[in-house]
């Protein structure tokens, strides 16, 4: 099975004119991002897979699908892309409209380049967070309510004495479901990615997390529980 990426391995697109997109690539280049570039919306669309996770940065005017237009196409597609959307005429409309169709971030041209950096990490933590949400979900299914809790508690760092103790319970106790926890995730990777970042930037923990997430609609559901079947899949392989 593919092993899962981290944060540096998450892909970036570039969807610009010639003199931008290659300006924005060499400006990345310079902080080890490798960005792929495309001269359309079309073009991306035709060479990129939109349910992995990633970050495209795309103008809002281009000819053919403008950006309004990609934002539209990967919102019907539930991607877990994320958008950064660049303007060389910005409006507070213009703006207002990407956010509302999903985009991270809106940027006026010419952007900073150590401004589009920090923006592009911040939407590729995102569109890992999202992917790893999804397998997590799924993952957490497959426990009882006592294994949730006291993966909740293992999760914030708490020993097995101290979760034995919070719950009222004898160690062994908790042992035996550590392991029971243990056997359960045959693909584990998931859950420490979303750890850390759930405890660097959000400050809680993987359970918590996908608690607080507000509801999926039906189309997200659906395309979540595509998500779930290809990642069973791949765990059976």
């Amino acid at each position: 099975m593919k092993k899962d990426l981290t944060q540096e391995e998450i892909p970036v697109w570039v969807v610009d004119d010639d003199e931008v997109r290659y300006s924005i690539r060499f400006a990345l280049a310079t902080h080890g991002i490798d960005a792929r570039t495309y001269a359309s919306g079309e073009d991306f669309f035709n060479l990129v897979e939109t349910d992995q996770p990633g970050c495209l940065v795309v103008d809002l005017t281009m000819p053919g699908m403008s950006g309004i237009e990609v934002l539209k196409r990967l919102r019907d597609l539930d991607s877990p892309i994320k958008v950064i959307v660049l303007s060389g005429h910005g409006t507070i409309r213009t703006a207002v409209e990407a956010m509302e169709n999903g985009a991270i971030s809106f940027m006026e041209k010419p952007v900073d380049p150590d401004d589009l950096l920090v923006k592009i990490n911040a939407a590729r933590d995102a569109s890992l967070l999202e992917v790893c949400k999804t397998r997590v979900r799924h993952m957490l299914r497959q426990f009882s309510k006592r294994e949730t809790q006291i993966f909740d508690l293992v999760c914030q760092g708490l020993k097995n004495g101290e979760i034995a103790e919070k719950l009222f319970l004898s160690t062994r106790t908790v042992e035996s479901h550590r392991a029971n926890i243990t056997k359960r995730l045959e693909d584990r990777a998931p859950i420490g990615i979303l750890y850390e970042l759930a405890r660097t930037k959000l400050d809680t923990s993987p359970v918590q997390f996908c608690k607080l997430q507000p509801a999926r609609g039906k189309q997200s559901k659906k395309s979540e529980e595509k998500s779930e079947k290809k990642a069973k899949e791949k765990t059976e392989d």
